[in-house]
C-alpha cells in the first residue's frame, strides 16, 4: 500500500509504472468468454457474437483446429496432430495471453463432450479421457481414462439423463450413466451392434 501511495503522490506515473502495478496486483476479477458461438474455417477461427454484426477473426494461425467447446466458461481448441489449448477469455486460442495448454501431447483429438460436469476427450487411436477440472485432459492429476480399445469414436452425445453415449465406428453402441467404461462393462450398457 505504501508503494501505491508514493507513485500515486508522484503525479507523473509512466506505463512501466502502472505494468509493474499489475504485476504487484494479482487480478481477482475472472475473465469471461464472450456470448456467440465458434467457427472453424480452414486455419482460421471465426467468432461470431450472439449480438450479431460481422463475425471476428480470433485466430489465423499455421495449425489447423479440429474442435472447439466450452466447458466450464472456458474455451477448448485442440488441433490437429495434438495440443489442445484453454483460453479463459475466448481469446489467443492457439497460445498466448492467459491460455494454458491442458494438453500438449501429440495425438489428435476425435471427439470432445461436455456432460457430467466433466470434459470427455476421444484420440484417434481409441482411448477416452474424462476429466472433471479441465486440466491433464491425456491423463493425469484427477483425469481417468474411461476407454481403452482400439474403436474409433464416431459420436459422443449427453443425454438428458446426463448419460454419455458412445457410439464407434464399427457400429456399437454404449450409454454409461457414471461416465466411466465407455466401450463396455460396470454400469455401461450396450445399446446396439455385434
Amino acid at each position: 500500500m505504501k508503494l501505491l501511495k508514493t507513485l500515486f503522490s508522484i503525479g507523473a506515473i509512466s506505463v512501466i509504472n502502472i505494468c509493474s502495478l499489475n504485476a504487484l496486483i494479482p487480478s481477482i476479477a475472472k475473465a469471461q468468454v464472450p456470448t456467440g458461438r465458434y467457427e472453424i474455417q480452414g486455419t482460421q477461427i471465426l467468432f461470431y457474437p450472439v449480438t450479431g454484426g460481422d463475425p471476428l477473426l480470433v485466430y489465423n494461425g499455421r495449425g489447423k483446429a479440429t474442435h472447439i467447446i466450452n466447458y466450464n466458461g472456458e474455451i477448448y481448441t485442440a488441433f490437429q496432430g495434438g495440443s489442445i489449448y484453454r483460453s479463459p477469455d475466448g481469446q489467443h486460442l492457439g497460445g498466448g495471453g492467459r491460455t494454458t495448454k491442458p494438453y500438449p501431447g501429440s495425438a489428435t483429438v476425435n471427439k470432445m463432450l461436455v456432460c457430467q460436469n466433466a470434459l470427455f476427450t476421444a484420440f484417434k487411436g481409441g482411448y477416452i479421457y474424462r476429466s472433471p477440472d479441465g486440466l491433464n485432459l491425456g491423463g493425469g492429476g484427477n483425469t481417468e481414462r474411461v476407454y481403452k480399445g482400439t474403436g474409433e469414436v464416431d459420436r459422443m452425445t449427453c443425454t438428458n439423463r446426463d448419460s454419455v453415449i458412445t457410439a464407434f465406428t464399427s457400429g456399437q453402441v454404449y450409454e454409461s450413466p457414471d461416465g466411466r467404461n465407455l466401450g463396455g462393462g460396470g454400469n455401461t450398457s450396450r445399446l446396439t451392434g455385434n
